[in-house]
């Protein structure tokens, strides 16, 4: 190794002593050159794994996490770790979850004589490439790289959204258009389709092919090293095959649909009966290829040329005059947020002109009447440092301070990982869940650190754990049900390790309105308050009089009684259901069937009385809010009396001169207009034990106020002053290369607590 780091440009110097940082010591045993301040090369033995710690136990760290520790509390911004066969550049970390770094596998390359990819090797470790030393190591060719990459990235980001626009166009004019599909033409001018549910099932087939390449590219599909079943799914079967059919330069339309039905098939490999186990495919199942996710689609039919068209969308981008290729093996699964921040500019339309059917999306107002905006990666980190990051060490000290046995006991191991586990994180404006990919990773990272007693996790363990996080402790609320599908998608990318089928997320991944519903049940104890008739524009006043009185006058008759009596037994029977559904295992498509039929159960008004009566009087209580006082709704209105004999019609009948039903029935569909959102119903595990651990919120940065101005002004003139939102996010980037201190959580910390 020392004769290729000299070949390379290097003079090695052996450290003799191993260097301490914060009370710790690190035993890197290069410098590049002469000197201190000189890059680290640490080089361990050719047996040795560079992200495994040795049998023996000794040293504290893998290689791998020794050089990332140390490049982390230092001031060095590169080093090179090898063990001969396997050579890892890598970089300063200190605000990523995941591990970072490029690696060349030498003894491949030089047994298979890839000449192209040792040109990389040379080009990428040439000692011309990383700084001199500690004072220029921002200005380095392997920064200039980075930051390069970094910019590509955003570009990579901007075509893939208008890709997936494209693309959704193409795909919606073309089912409407094809000669066969005269049934789904008649559903959406009958109305029986509606454009937003066509349009939630294309991005729904979208969600499929983008979750099939980033699996494909990343090589996590098999649960078998059977290389002739791989070539059999490669060659007839995969989207990578699309896709070079897509890229290929010349292709009509020939009135063939054959790409399409194949395509299906493909789908039917991974639905809930898992046709692919013969190929030896890893159990997907879950929502996305369920048999009833597309229900208008799955009988239609696509010529070849409009998917070809599609994929070469989602497939290809333009950067300036040529054309690339979408990298989905490195593609960050937060660039799925832009994609949703996009499509929240549009609503689609289904037009017809001479009887010409076409699907369109138009600008609409999502955006600004849902308040949903895509976060820059860089401040998500600094709210996970400031946010959860105390909640996860005071938890993790709090178990350590219980347990009187020695450290490395198993005891300590399980209490800690159990301890993790029980978290309970929720973002109540979920989108397309950056927050809670970014949460599961950090939780995931702490949780690998303790299974494998490495600061540095390899790749596998953290998978593992962040897959276990996302089924334990992450939850999402969402008015949008576009932003919901898609966070399912993402997290279920960030949590597929392969072998494993998807996680079931119906229970912890919601559509609501989080503002409005009910957050305690002892609010029903007092009934629907008064001043749920106040008149407001539109309203009858008489009738609010009315129904004010006549509810003040129910509510004072109800006080005497016990408005719950038994109740509160059903209540703990309902929330041990729920406690017991997420503990439920999840390694086999049999047991996610399971689990979803467990969770419709919970759920079922036939099964489940007690919980679908506290849900109809929930949403009774806030329906008293939303109703017009009207002559037209005057038999529909709730009160309080309606209220009591919901939840006690059994217990206690009360005569009455109308059936309560149809008041029920009327607020119940409410619910499906306005979203209402029962914290304590949906998640009654969490609720009953006091709440959610740690709530992730998203900045207001779409406005720069006052105050936020006069933040910046003493710290970075250029921020304060920015034209738009896009300047200041490019600035924010720039932070920790420009101005350390400032991208310090020190800095910035204070101002998300005020935000």
């Amino acid at each position: 190794m020392i004769p290729l780091l000299r070949s390379l440009g290097y003079t090695p110097i052996y450290t003799a002593k191993a260097e301490v940082v914060d009370g710790q010591t690190y035993a890197i045993s290069h410098r590049a050159d002469v000197g201190e301040n000189k890059p680290p090369i640490h080089i361990v033995g050719c047996r040795l794994e560079i992200d495994k710690r040795p049998p023996s136990g000794t040293p504290r760290l893998s290689p791998h996490a020794l050089v990332q520790e140390y490049l982390n509390k230092t001031e060095h911004l590169w080093a090179i770790a090898t063990n001969g066969f396997r050579w890892r550049l890598l970089r300063d970390s200190s605000l990523m979850t995941r591990l970072t770094y490029i690696e060349f596998d030498l003894e491949q390359i030089l047994k298979g004589e890839n000449f192209a990819e040792f040109g990389l090797f040379y080009r990428l470790f040439h000692r011309s490439r990383l700084p001199e030393g500690v004072d220029d190591a921002d200005k380095c060719l392997l920064e200039y790289y980075h930051q390069e990459a970094l910019q590509q990235g955003g570009r990579v980001r901007d075509r893939l959204r208008d890709g997936v626009e494209k693309a959704l166009t193409q795909l919606g004019t073309g089912f409407l258009q094809h000669s066969v599909n005269q049934h789904l033409r008649q559903k959406l001018v009958n109305g029986s389709l509606k454009d937003i549910d066509y349009y939630r099932q294309l991005l729904r087939l979208i969600y499929r092919l983008l979750f099939l390449m980033v699996a494909e590219s990343r090589k996590l599909l098999f649960v078998t090293d059977d290389l002739e079943k791989a070539r059999i799914y490669r060659e007839y079967y995969s989207i990578e095959r699309l896709r070079e059919l897509a890229e290929r330069p010349h292709w009509r339309r020939e009135g063939f649909q054959d790409l399409w039905q194949g395509l299906r098939v493909t789908f039917l490999l991974f639905d809930e009966n898992w046709r692919g186990e013969i190929l030896g495919l890893s159990p997907l199942n879950g929502d996305l290829f369920g048999s009833t996710t597309l229900p208008d689609l799955d009988d239609c039919v696509i010529d070849n040329y409009d998917l070809l068209v599609a994929l070469r969308h989602l497939s290809l981008y333009q950067d300036k005059a040529q054309l690339r290729r979408v990298n989905y093996e490195y593609l960050d699964v937060e660039e799925l947020g832009s994609v949703y921040e996009s499509l929240l500019d549009f609503h689609p339309q289904t037009i017809q002109r001479q009887g010409i059917y076409e699907f369109a999306l138009v600008v609409g107002s999502d955006r600004k009447t849902t308040g949903s905006y895509y976060t820059p990666p860089q401040l998500v980190q600094q709210l996970i440092k400031a946010a959860l990051e105390p909640v996860i060490e005071d938890k993790l000290t709090q178990v350590r301070s219980q347990t009187s046995t020695l450290s490395e006991s198993e005891e300590l191991k399980h209490n800690l990982e159990k301890a993790l586990l029980s978290l309970k994180i929720c973002d109540p404006a979920c989108g397309s869940g950056h927050f809670l990919l970014a949460a599961a990773r950090r939780i995931g990272k702490e949780l690998a650190k303790i299974r494998t007693g490495e600061a540095e996790p390899g790749i596998e363990p953290l998978k593992l754990a962040v897959r276990d996080v996302i089924q334990n402790c992450i939850y999402g609320v969402d008015l949008n049900p576009l932003a919901v599908d898609l966070c399912k998608v993402a997290l279920w990318i960030e949590g597929f390790p392969g072998k494993l089928p998807l996680t079931f997320l119906d229970h912890r991944i919601k559509c609501g309105n989080s503002l409005v519903g009910v957050l305690d049940l002892d609010c029903l104890k007092e009934g629907i308050p008064d001043e749920a008739f106040k008149a407001v524009t539109g309203d009858n006043k008489q009738l609010s009089t009315q129904f004010k009185n006549r509810n003040k006058k129910e509510r004072k008759n109800q006080g005497q009684l016990s408005m719950f009596g038994d109740l509160d037994g059903d209540r703990a029977i309902y929330a041990e259901s729920w406690r017991e559904l997420g503990l439920t295992r999840e390694s086999t498509p049999q047991e996610i069937k399971e689990k979803a039929n467990q969770y419709k159960a919970i759920r079922d008004k036939d099964k489940n009385q007690g919980w679908w009566r506290d849900h109809s009087a929930c949403n009774l209580w806030t329906a008293a809010f939303f109703m017009p006082l009207t002559e037209q709704n005057l038999q529909l209105l709730p009160t309080t009396e309606v209220l009591h004999r919901l939840l006690h019609e059994s217990l206690s009948p009360l005569p009455t001169p109308y059936s309560p039903l149809p008041i029920i029935e009327a607020a119940n569909k409410l619910v499906e207009e306005k979203h209402f959102f029962h914290w304590c119903l949906e998640f009654p595990e969490v609720f009953e034990q006091g709440g959610f651990d740690c709530v992730l919120g998203n900045p207001p940065w779409e406005r720069i106020k006052l105050q936020e101005k006069e933040f910046f002004a003493s710290r970075s003139v250029e921020i304060a002053n920015a034209a738009n939102k896009a300047a200041r996010e490019k600035l924010i980037q720039e932070l920790p290369r420009k101005n350390p201190e400032l991208a310090s959580s020190k800095s910035v910390t204070p101002k998300l607590k005020h935000l």
